[in-house]
């Protein structure tokens, strides 16, 4: 049986911009998300993300798009940002393992902090956050850095990187980090699926 899409009866792609789609989709294929808001490190403050919003204006579209070529677009309402998975069981390892890898990162940061007595919620303000002291107590731990190991991962410094370079974390300047909207409530469904286990 053959699947149908009603709405695509009534979408045409001569809408979409080739660059701004192809944008898009290369950012998609390195792993990385697209939040509403970005953060500009030059002049310390958040800016709306212009891929975000064109996504968010052409959903229709852009989501019969990736249907057709087996993917799954996905907005997350919670973390304000859009991600692609897969429609099919042929790339849900390598989805798997950016989830694994950015779940495990952010329980780690959520458990330190907690640790310190900090409040999670300061991971993500931009004020607070967390920097290199932070990253190097996570380094000398040994569970810690065991984990990083585990997750094929070279260091605490490089799993930060890691979370920056897919969006689930902003850098405000040198050596200091906060959690994206979407780091926030990724950490968050972690965080309560962890407690309800």
């Amino acid at each position: 049986m053959t699947e149908r899409y009603p709405e695509s009866s009534q979408l045409s792609f001569s809408n979409l911009n080739q660059h701004i789609s192809a944008r898009i989709y290369q950012r998609f294929t390195q792993g990385k998300i697209i939040p509403k808001l970005g953060y500009d490190k030059l002049k310390s403050s958040s800016f709306e993300d212009k891929d975000y919003t064109y996504l968010f204006r052409y959903v229709d579209e852009f989501s019969l798009l990736y249907r057709l070529i087996g993917k799954q677009l996905e907005h997350n309402p919670q973390g304000e940002f859009f991600y692609i998975s897969s429609a099919s069981d042929n790339d849900e390892d390598e989805a798997d393992e950016h989830a694994l890898k950015t779940q495990s990162i952010l329980l780690v940061l959520a458990r330190h902090f907690e640790m310190s007595g900090r409040s999670i919620d300061n991971l993500s303000v931009d004020s607070l956050g967390f920097n290199d002291e932070d990253i190097a107590e996570l380094a000398a731990n040994d569970e810690y850095s065991a984990i990083c190991k585990a997750l094929k991962i070279a260091s605490w410094p490089k799993a930060i990187e890691y979370l920056v370079n897919r969006g689930f974390a902003f850098e405000t300047s040198s050596n200091h980090y906060f959690l994206s909207s979407a780091g926030k409530a990724f950490c968050e469904s972690v965080i309560e699926a962890y407690d309800n286990k």
